[in-house]
C-alpha cells in the first residue's frame, strides 16, 4: 500500500501558515477568521496555508507543528485606539497569560507558547499582528474601525509572506 492508495500524497503540511483566531460571532474578536476570509480569496505562494483557526487554545500548539514560519492574526488588548494594528514578535513584548487577557480567548495565545516552550516543543518563527478591538459582543460584525484595517492588514501579511518569499529566493 503506497501512500497514494490512502490518500495522503495530496496532504501536504505547508511551511508558512497563516492563522485567523477569533470568534466571529463575537464582533472584533472575530477579526483573525475575516482577514482569513480575505487571504483565502487571495493567489498565495504554494508554501503558504492559510487557516481560520477559530479559538484553538492549546490546541495551537498541534497547529504550529512542523511549520518553518506562522504568521497569527488576532484581536488583542493593547490599550491603542480600535483598529490599531501592532506588528511584533513574542520575544519582543511581554505576553500575558489569560489572567491578563492579552488575547480575548479563555487560553490565549500567550499561554499556548509559554506551555510549548516550558515542554521544549521546537516552535516556528512567529509574527503576531495584534488588532485592538473597538466591539466585543455578540454580533457577527466587526466594529467600522476594525473593518476599515481588514485590507491594510491583509496587505501587511501578504508583504510578510513575500519578505520570507525573497528571503528564500536570495539564498538560492
Amino acid at each position: 500500500m503506497t501512500n497514494d492508495d490512502v490518500g495522503l500524497s495530496s496532504f501536504v503540511l505547508r511551511p508558512v501558515l497563516v492563522l485567523g483566531l477569533g470568534n466571529p460571532l463575537q464582533a472584533d474578536d472575530g477579526v483573525g477568521c475575516r482577514v482569513a476570509e480575505a487571504l483565502a480569496g487571495r493567489e498565495l505562494p504554494p508554501d503558504v496555508e492559510v487557516m481560520d483557526a477559530g479559538t484553538p487554545g492549546v490546541g495551537l500548539i498541534n497547529l504550529l507543528e512542523g511549520r518553518q514560519r506562522a504568521i497569527i492574526v488576532d484581536a488583542a488588548e493593547m490599550g491603542r485606539q480600535p483598529g490599531e494594528v501592532v506588528r511584533f514578535r513574542p520575544e519582543d513584548v511581554t505576553l500575558t497569560g489569560s489572567t491578563e487577557r492579552f488575547s480575548l480567548h479563555r487560553t490565549a495565545v500567550a499561554d499556548a507558547l509559554a506551555l510549548a516552550r516550558a515542554l521544549n516543543l521546537p516552535l516556528p518563527e512567529i509574527v503576531i499582528f495584534g488588532v485592538q478591538p473597538g466591539a466585543i459582543g455578540w454580533r457577527d460584525e466587526l466594529s467600522p474601525e476594525v473593518a476599515a484595517a481588514v485590507p491594510g492588514l491583509v496587505a501587511a501579511i501578504l508583504e510578510e509572506v513575500g519578505r520570507k518569499a525573497e528571503r528564500v529566493t536570495s539564498n538560492e
